[in-house]
């Protein structure tokens, strides 16, 4: 019976006929070797001694689930994805999309540039006990130029040289074992504090030893298989690495006291027997890592180079596994200054931040896969999604223990690329999560929203605004963006009556592009504008993210029946109006030169309050724009004499603490015979915008009644252009905002 493996084993344990790597040698050794380092040999006993046996279980063991979390979350991914160079960075920035990837795809080169300066300046130290006489500079040069030279020409010849470290260093860790059992008589304890570190202090110490599994992810690119290879390789890793931390710790306890542990942090080299061969250990343990960090650092650096990132001659490769020459020797340069100017102390924090955020990104991308359940999730190895959730929120809890400062400029640093690659308009030409992640936290938020009551604190005008032409009105656009400020959903919609209706939208999306204004484009086609108008308003939106106000320019596109009726259903819908007349000649909002020291107007004619309060309420967000910032909200209406001017007064008087807008004026003007629209027309002049109510419809008014009206009013207001008329449509208290 010829019986086929889940895994095939023969790719595992060599390479392929392509000249690609299997698990053992592309993946588990180069892990093995990056976790298995100094702090195993000279930290792990005097952490030991200071902390006691229980606690540093806890410690290796948290360290250990970590990484078995980020392990399995790797396994999820890679098992429904086609895995190329990169490594994490290729997981993130296929999922998160090209700006998160760009800051992920740095940062790890940092942490790649601060890993290889670590395990160089850690062998140099140990070197420099034995020959003190040259300097440590030449001996950090030396040694990184020589490990540069292996790995430059061949990655095959390189990897072998990791194996022949991996035997060095697995015969030091038995020699741990075949030692005396116990301290020699002459060493004396020089300190009695069995308790000088905290549980957290001494886990800030050990973590950074587990932080080695990006050296194998970075290899994804020269893997036969890396969907198979990247989670066998890094839980296998993983668990070895966990049982040696654990036999040594065990070993050190029954053996050694914690006053000796504290005492003599190379506890290690005095039980052996053989002590040259701990020696050799930390020799082997600094230069693999460093040897595997220069394998996959120009790795990452290729394909980061490749997405357009970083200069494009980055991502040139030779031979027939595309070899990263150019990042090789960009990489070692980088390496080579960071290495002489820097120390152990200062390296490792940027390291053990570096490599934390993307063990938590990782997490967190398996688990919004696995708690979304978009079709595209199938993975081959599926993982309950509380092992993700958790490792994430342990990756963070874990940055914030070792190092809070280091943490805060971590996240800043984030922010800061991801903010650099969106204005560089990067674009990835593959799907990402992001769609999928946004849809489900929108799904969830509006069936949350749909459930609670309208509040006067949290009320935002969800704006949709008409265009009558295929080109944008600026004026328009740009006073509903004003209103809008990017805190509530704003679309532009049209109705088109073109045989071409596609290039008529697209032409709109363009200006709105053009315009900087972050909004929403919708669009059907009529061959009746104020019918497709009518079909618009009536139609659009979802649940609780419906528009609450439509605004409308006043133009002559739409005859004043079609338009009065579109303005009443509009009304009837529950729906606020605002009928925007501007001059086409002039700019009010977009490119205005003298955005401060400006007048809006409210005028108030004692009836629909409604009107009154919606009014003010869209003056003060204007007022609070970067538009218009600062401007001068001045309300005025027309009484008949000196009485009643003094009595409005005292009452505004009496409202303006409570109403708590800046740059608020009240300003009644006397007219015995109170004709409302000369002193309109002639009290209007100083006011860079004018809001005016509209009459309410009462429900008996007919279609031409209020026609009528309407014609009314245009005509009393015809010398005005920069005027915007109210009609309050929602069932809402607006004075609620306000008191």
């Amino acid at each position: 019976m010829n019986l086929k493996l889940p895994f095939h084993l023969s790719s595992i344990f060599q390479s392929s006929a392509s000249g690609k790597f299997g698990t053992i040698k592309g993946v588990l050794i180069p892990n093995i070797l990056q976790m298995i380092g100094v702090i195993l040999f000279m930290r792990l006993g005097w952490v030991l001694g200071s902390v006691g046996l229980l606690k540093m279980s806890v410690i290796i063991t948290l360290s250990a689930f970590l990484l078995f979390a980020t392990g399995l979350s790797l396994t999820a991914i890679v098992s429904n994805m086609k895995m190329r160079a990169g490594g994490s960075y290729y997981i993130i920035s296929r999922s998160l999309g090209i700006q998160f990837g760009s800051a992920i795809g740095i940062l790890l080169l940092i942490s790649q540039l601060c890993s290889i300066a670590l395990c160089v300046t850690g062998f140099s130290l140990s070197f420099y006990e034995f020959f003190p006489h040259v300097p440590i500079q030449i001996l950090k040069a030396g040694t990184l130029i020589t490990l540069v030279f292996v790995s430059y020409f061949s990655t095959d010849f390189a990897l072998k040289t990791q194996l022949f470290i991996f035997l060095s260093l697995a015969v030091a860790i038995a020699a741990i074992f075949l030692g005396s059992g116990g301290a020699p008589e002459t060493l004396v304890p020089v300190s009695n504090d069995p308790s000088a570190i905290t549980f957290w202090m001494g886990f800030a110490l050990f973590f950074p030893a587990m932080t080695g599994i990006e050296s194998g992810m970075s290899m994804s690119g020269d893997l036969s298989n890396p969907s198979r290879s990247l989670p066998l390789g890094t839980l296998g890793a993983i668990g070895i690495v966990y049982s040696i931390y654990m036999a040594i710790m065990l070993f050190l306890s029954f053996h050694v006291s914690s006053e000796l542990l504290i005492s003599y942090p190379f506890i290690l080299y005095y039980i052996s027997k053989v002590g040259y061969l701990i020696v050799m250990g930390i020799w082997a343990a600094t230069l693999s890592s460093a040897l595997g960090t220069i394998i996959g650092g120009p790795r990452v650096m290729q394909a980061v180079a490749k997405d357009g990132i970083l200069p494009r001659f980055l991502a040139k490769g030779y031979g027939p596994t595309n070899q990263p020459r150019v990042a090789t020797l960009t990489v070692s340069i980088l390496a080579l200054l960071l290495t002489i100017a820097t120390d152990i102390n200062q390296i490792i924090p940027i390291l053990s931040m570096s490599c934390l955020v993307s063990y938590a990104l990782i997490n967190f991308i398996a688990f919004f896969e696995i708690y979304i359940r978009n079709p595209s999730w199938r993975p081959g190895i599926r993982v309950p999604s509380i092992i993700p959730f958790f490792g994430g929120m342990g990756c963070f809890m874990a940055m914030f223990m070792i190092n809070p400062g280091a943490t805060f400029i971590e996240i800043f640093l984030v922010a800061l690329i991801c903010t650099w690659g969106a204005k560089r308009k990067i674009m990835g030409n593959w799907d990402d999560l992001r769609q999928g992640i946004l849809s489900y936290l929108v799904h969830k938020g509006t069936v949350k929203l749909s459930t609670l009551k309208h509040s006067a604190k949290s009320w935002r005008p969800h704006i949709l605004t008409i265009f009558d032409t295929p080109s944008v009105n600026k004026n328009l656009a740009f006073f509903a963006h004003a209103i809008n400020q990017d805190r509530g959903v704003l679309t532009f919609a049209a109705s088109s009556i073109s045989e071409e209706p596609e290039k008529f939208f697209q032409n709109l999306k363009e200006d709105l592009k053009g315009f900087k204004i972050p909004s929403h484009l919708h669009g059907i086609r009529s061959l009746n504008p104020v019918e497709g108008a009518k079909q618009i308003i009536q139609n659009y939106g979802f649940g609780f993210l419906k528009p609450n106000t439509v605004i409308l320019p006043i133009t002559e596109t739409f005859d004043k029946r079609s338009f009065t009726e579109l303005l009443l259903d509009t009304y009837r819908q529950e729906k606020n109006v605002i009928l925007l007349k501007d001059d086409v000649q002039k700019d009010y909002l977009y490119n205005d030169p003298s955005r401060k020291n400006k007048q809006i107007n409210l005028w108030w004619r004692g009836k629909y309050p409604g009107n009154f309060e919606l009014g003010l309420a869209l003056a003060y967000l204007l007022q609070q724009s970067h538009f218009w910032p600062r401007s001068k909200i001045c309300i005025k209406t027309v009484t008949k004499d000196e009485e009643k001017k003094a009595k409005l007064i005292e009452q505004f008087n009496r409202y303006q603490l409570k109403l708590r807008i800046a740059d608020l004026f009240f300003t009644p003007l006397i007219d015995s015979e109170e004709q409302f629209f000369p002193n309109l027309l002639s009290n209007s002049k100083d006011g860079d915008l004018t809001f005016l109510g509209l009459k309410k419809p009462q429900e008996n008014i007919t279609l031409e009644e209020y026609q009528e009206y309407y014609s009314m009013l245009l005509e009393n207001t015809s010398g005005l252009n920069n005027i915007a008329f109210i009609l309050c449509g929602e069932k809402f208290r607006f004075r609620k905002i306000f008191i």
